[in-house]
């Protein structure tokens, strides 16, 4: 495949998929729910740990884009990094696929968070054709268990030219311990 049909390839795949990695990212700030749900009645501290746990989240692209919202899972883990995956990261028009996303994330103040991740995308092929970036932050909810915030995603070609850009909006659902 040559050069300018993979940009072509990147481009089209990018506007169909581009904020799944915003889908990576996650907001995380503030969880203070235990395991049976009951929640405290103030939060006298930051908790630089709210983001930890797995969650779904709703990402939603600006109404120019022309695309409907997408799904995402992200799971941030204590140690500041993540993984994500996002609803069509296999694409068969343009035939393109989008790794799961890895990244870090770090506590900003209160029960804001922030992070950066990355995806390799590849032709049908297996070759590399670029990468999906996203950075974010987000703001937990005082019950831990949602979040809100923004995500800017770029798709990038091999050599890290920006070919794409658009700024979504995010929205997580801490996912809970359901017992049988």
């Amino acid at each position: 495949m040559c050069h300018s049909t993979r940009i072509t390839t990147l481009v089209l795949t990018a506007s169909l998929m581009i904020a799944g990695a915003s889908g990576l990212s996650a907001e995380w700030a503030g969880h203070t729910t235990s395991i049976a749900g009951t929640t405290p009645a103030a939060d006298p501290a930051p908790n630089k740990k709210a983001l930890v746990g797995s969650w779904l989240e709703t990402v939603t692209f600006p109404p120019e884009a022309g695309r409907p919202p997408l799904k995402s899972l992200g799971t941030f883990h204590d140690d500041g990094t993540m993984v994500c995956s996002d609803q069509g990261a296999v694409t068969s028009e343009p035939p393109t696929v989008f790794t799961s996303c890895h990244g870090a994330w770090t506590h900003v103040e209160q029960r804001k968070f922030a992070y950066t991740a990355l995806e390799l995308i590849s032709d049908s092929s297996g070759n590399l054709v670029g990468y999906l970036k996203v950075r974010g932050s987000y703001t937990v909810s005082q019950s831990g268990n949602d979040y809100t915030g923004t995500s800017f995603a770029e798709v990038l070609d091999p050599d890290g030219v920006v070919l794409f850009s658009v700024s979504v909006t995010n929205a997580g659902k801490r996912i809970q311990v359901e017992l049988q």
